[in-house]
């Protein structure tokens, strides 16, 4: 009885040290302020020199990132970098530009602009897109020559959603948007090393590629009858995470920006960090990105502060989990004797 009261005590005793302890570790947060580092950076008509040039060398799509900061910051730009912006900015060039580069995207799958991008994720709605790349993808895979798994496995991924999203009325196409985007980054070479290798860990639990070798891909005619065995093959709930967290980046910038800021991205946790920047700064936080990189986001540092009562915890805790182990021991010996 006196040995069972004695363990009681000692756990009660590590239970409060322990609580002590975690109490004890003080986190500091030195959030940056993003507009002061974005005004620094961007003196001297720093934005009209990169509007200018982006404009000039046909490269719209870093242009507006810098438009999109200027406009997020309030900073004023020069009367010529306003009417070159304008000049480029006409309904004609806009229609021509936007009409050759979706039709571009669509049929390829590959992108360069927002357009380009849109057309390729469109073309995944229409399942047209993620058929396309199992059949091709597929029949390397089942031919043991080399095959794009990345892509294959994201296209089943595809397929299965969009027969969830037409079961559900639509309430799983944001999902779907996030395959698509994967693929796109994926093909562009915007996704970095480490978060390739954590989304291919992640599709090895979510994607039985195995299926489709009891699926029959002469053509995506045959293709789209075996759809049951695909969908079948598809667990998206390890995957789910990291599309919710896309959506998020698309919704607060856009296709093209979203697709982009996956280079800034080692793992799905920086996806869910950059997430969080974009709810905030919408359109500019590629912007954002482009002038301060993974730094911006890397603002939570923890340490802990040493003081006597927090030693007195630390030696109190060993001493009573020693004290723990020691009344356990020798309460077996006795019996084992």
């Amino acid at each position: 009885m006196k040995k069972l009261l004695t363990l009681s005590f000692l756990l009660i005793a590590i239970v409060i040290f322990y609580n002590y302890l975690i109490s004890s570790v003080t986190y500091n947060y030195n959030k940056p302020d993003i507009k002061q580092l974005v005004l620094a950076k961007t003196k001297n008509n720093y934005l009209d020199k990169e509007i200018q040039q982006s404009l000039k060398a046909k490269n719209f799509s870093d242009a507006e990132v810098y438009i999109n900061l200027a406009k997020e910051f309030n900073i004023t730009l020069l009367p010529s970098t306003k009417e070159l912006i304008n000049k480029e900015n006409t309904t004609v060039k806009k229609l021509s530009r936007g009409a050759k580069d979706f039709f571009s995207g669509f049929i390829s799958g590959k992108a360069k602009s927002g357009t380009q991008m849109a057309g390729a994720i469109t073309s995944d709605f229409t399942i047209y897109g993620d058929l396309r790349d199992v059949t091709i993808e597929g029949k390397k895979y089942i031919k043991d020559e080399p095959y794009d798994k990345f892509i294959l496995a994201l296209s089943m991924a595809g397929l299965a959603l969009s027969a969830t999203t037409i079961a559900t009325f639509g309430s799983s196409s944001s999902l779907k948007a996030g395959v698509s985007t994967l693929k796109v980054a994926k093909r562009e070479k915007f996704l970095t090393k480490g978060f390739s290798k954590n989304i291919n860990e992640i599709i090895d639990k979510s994607v039985d590629l195995k299926a489709l070798k009891s699926v029959k891909l002469g053509s995506i005619k045959e293709l789209k009858a075996s759809s049951k065995v695909i969908k079948n093959s598809v667990n998206l709930s390890h995957l789910k995470p990291v599309l919710k967290d896309l959506k998020t980046l698309e919704n607060s910038t856009s296709l093209a920006d979203s697709v982009h800021l996956l280079k800034y991205a080692n793992s799905s946790k920086d996806l869910t960090k950059i997430a969080k920047v974009a709810k905030k700064y919408k359109k500019a936080t590629r912007g954002i990105f482009k002038l301060f990189g993974k730094n911006i986001f890397r603002v939570v540092k923890a340490g802990i502060k040493w003081t006597t009562p927090l030693l007195i915890s630390i030696a109190g805790l060993l001493l009573a989990i020693f004290a723990f182990i020691s009344t356990l021991f020798s309460r077996a010996k006795k019996r084992y004797y």
